[in-house]
């Protein structure tokens, strides 16, 4: 068996041990259950994103929108006339 040791910041700890713990988990364990996963599937297993970049583009895109869309008053969709 091999020993591990990672820095990480106290906060990150505190908060990961508190949710490991609600999960029936010890640091270690889900340490090994993340090990386990990234060799089973050759990746990490889970997504990387980051949220802000994709706040941001959504917003660039809206404004791109908002700047190049016709006003539109009504459309009238009942043919019923």
């Amino acid at each position: 068996m091999s020993t591990i040791a990672i820095r990480v910041d106290d906060e990150l700890k505190e908060k990961a041990t508190e949710l490991y713990k609600e999960l029936g988990l010890d640091m270690s364990t889900a340490v090994k259950l993340f090990l386990t996963q990234s060799v089973k599937t050759r990746s990490i297993p889970f997504e990387i994103k980051d949220s802000s970049a994709d706040d941001l583009l959504n917003k660039r895109l809206t404004d791109l929108i908002m700047e190049n869309a016709e006003t539109v008053k009504t459309i009238d969709l009942d043919n019923s006339d």
